[in-house]
Formats: structure tokens, sequence, C-alpha cells
């Protein structure tokens, strides 16, 4: 009987089983290194997270801008002078406050951007430019609310600028020589009255006040005690009438009380007491 030959298979069960383990333990490993660096990573962030929250970067970054700041200062560039234009009601106190500067402070360390936020907010301060001049100087150049009219409105008197816009440093008594507007639309509406009148010298030295009048027209009271009614339109057209009647018919001098000129074709006077003899709001 004929012997059958055999030959053993290239890889075996058995010779395959620890293969299998160590793959598993490659993988098992890789694993955990993964984990323990996400861990890792997670409590860098919680570490810098918790002192982002305490302030300690933004600590060190400001002990390294103080240092090098002082370093500059020590370099001479420090704040020796402030230099100031157009100030002319602007308290000198509430600006430099406002500014945020003193003397032999690191010029480095001023913020022009942050001063003229500041300063913008000054009640006659209209517009600035604020400028850093290395090594030693801040220029400040002020442009303030020009005071145009007194306003009188719920039984006070205010001052306002050109815009219309209440002046509240502005004490009225240190600007009695300004004319005086009344009526609630009236700030709105005086600098092109006061504009107008610029061209009549001769009503504008003698008027006392000019009242509003339905948000439409203007009444002038006239020294001595003259109320003068205006159109709606055409206003250059009437107070130029109004300069003839001055010189011609000298109407300043008669005792009337009101002129009215209202209507481009007809012109009424009325006699003393037909009218009001102090200034005040009218209806008409």
């Amino acid at each position: 009987m004929a012997r059958i030959k055999t030959r053993t298979l290239r890889g075996s069960v058995m010779q395959n089983n620890p293969r299998r383990v160590e793959d598993e333990s490659h993988w098992f490993g890789f694993g955990l290194r993964l984990g323990l660096l996400a861990g890792s990573a997670c409590l860098l962030l919680l570490l810098s997270a918790w002192l982002w929250h305490i302030g300690w970067p933004q600590r060190q970054a400001d002990r390294l801008i103080d240092g090098a700041l002082q370093m500059t200062q020590r370099a001479h560039f420090s704040v020796r002078d402030v230099v100031v234009e157009g100030r002319r009601h602007t308290d000198k106190k509430e600006l430099f406050a406002a500014l945020g500067v003193g003397a032999n402070a690191p010029i480095l360390g001023f913020d022009p951007a942050a001063a003229h936020e500041k300063v913008l907010e000054l009640p006659w301060v209209a517009n600035a430019v604020i400028e850093r001049r290395l090594p030693d100087t801040v220029y400040v150049r002020l442009t303030e609310r020009q005071p145009l009219a007194r306003w009188q409105h719920d039984n006070k008197v205010s001052v306002i600028d050109r815009e219309g816009h209440e002046l509240p440093a502005a004490k009225p008594e240190q600007f009695a020589q300004l004319p005086l507007v009344v009526g609630h639309d009236a700030p709105a509406q005086a600098e092109d009255l006061l504009t107008t009148l610029k061209n009549f010298p001769e009503i504008e030295r003698i008027m006392k006040a000019a009242v509003r009048v339905s948000e439409r027209r203007w009444n002038l009271y006239l020294q001595p005690k003259l109320l003068v009614r205006l159109p709606e339109d055409n206003m250059s057209s009437a107070l130029a009438h109004l300069v003839r009647l001055i010189h011609e018919q000298k109407i300043l001098e008669r005792d009337l009380a009101a002129v009215d000129l209202r209507l481009p074709d007809r012109l009424v006077f009325e006699p003393n007491g037909a009218a009001p003899a102090k200034p005040t709001g009218e209806s008409n």
C-alpha cells in the first residue's frame, strides 16, 4: 500500500492567533495615547480659561506695557505741555479732566481717540482736533458752539446756538446782548430770521424780541413799543417796506401799537392800545 505524502499548510489557525492579539494591543495603546492627548488638551484649555478669567494674561500684558512706557518716559517722551486753541467758553478744568492727561505722564500712553470722545461730551464743544505731538506736547483745537440768541420757553430763558441747540452751560444773564426769540419752533428758525435782519441794521438794532406765531411766521417787537406783524413769505420785502415806513412816515414816533405787513397790497396801522405791549405768543 502506497504511502501518501502530506504537506503542512502555510499559516495555520494556531499560527494566526498571536498576530491578532498583537493588533488588538496596538489599537488599545493608540486609543489610550489619543485619550491622554485629548485629556491634556482639555486640561490646558480649562487652565487657560481660568487664567484668563482671573486676569493673569491681562496683568502680565499691563506690566509689560507699563514697563515700556516708563522706559519711554525716562527717554523724555513725557507730557511737558498741552496747547489749546479755540477755547473761549469751555471750562479749563473740565477740558483737562476730559483729556485725562497729567504733567510728566508718558506721552505714548495718551490716547487721542479716547480723549476726543470725552471732549466732545463737553457742553460748549461742537468739534475738536486732538493730536499727540512727540516728544512732549498734546495739541488741542476746539470748535465751540456759537451763542446765537436767547430763547424764551416754558417760563424760562436759555441760550441757543446757530443749530438751535440749547447751551446748558451758558447763563442767559451773561448774554443779555443777544436777541430774544419766543415760540416752540423758534430755535429752528432763528438763524434764518437773524441772518435776514443783518441786511436791515436799523431794525436789528431796535428789535427787543421776535415771536414765532403758529410755526409759520414772525412778530417783531421794536423799541420803544411797536409790534410789527411780518408775513409768512417774502419777509425781506416786508422788512424793506418797514424801513421805508420808519424813515418816511416816522412810525416809531407816532402813537401806534402795531403795524401789520402780512398782506402785500394792504398796510394796516393799529392805534395804541389795540395790541399787546410785551412779547407773548399769538395765535395768528
